[in-house]
């Protein structure tokens, strides 16, 4: 009875584990042809939005009304934020705005730059 409860906890335990790597792992961002696609693992979140360089970093304010710039969409419950875009190519670079009050670095992106504000962001290169 014990062997068989430390076994489920360790099972627990190891499914929990490759959930935060697969979520560090996530793609994101994919770039096929001029389309990219945005994707962050943010289950808690109330509204994602991505903002960047080639949107003059546009965020919108839901509060007054306006139009929430860049935001994304989660639609199966799973907490899986996701918005496509075409873009030119060029270097561009952006950053997650957590419920209209956070920004947070793409997990699924390693490179990382100047944001040109004073802190950081991702570079995404459109070929």
């Amino acid at each position: 009875m014990l062997k068989r409860l430390i076994i489920s906890l360790l099972l627990v335990a190891a499914a929990a584990s490759c959930d935060r790597y697969l979520a560090k792992r996530m793609d994101s961002p994919v770039v096929d042809g001029s389309r990219v696609t945005f994707r962050i693992k943010c289950p808690s979140a109330r509204t994602v939005q991505v903002a960047g360089n080639w949107n003059n970093w546009a965020k919108g304010d839901a509060d007054e009304g306006e139009v929430l710039v860049g935001s994304m969409e989660e639609e199966d419950g799973t907490g899986i934020w996701e918005l496509s875009l075409e873009l030119i190519t060029g270097r561009y670079r952006y950053k997650y705005l957590i419920d209209e009050v956070r920004w947070e670095l793409d997990p699924g992106n390693p490179r990382v730059v100047d944001d040109g504000r004073g802190g950081k962001a991702n570079l995404l290169i459109m070929p």
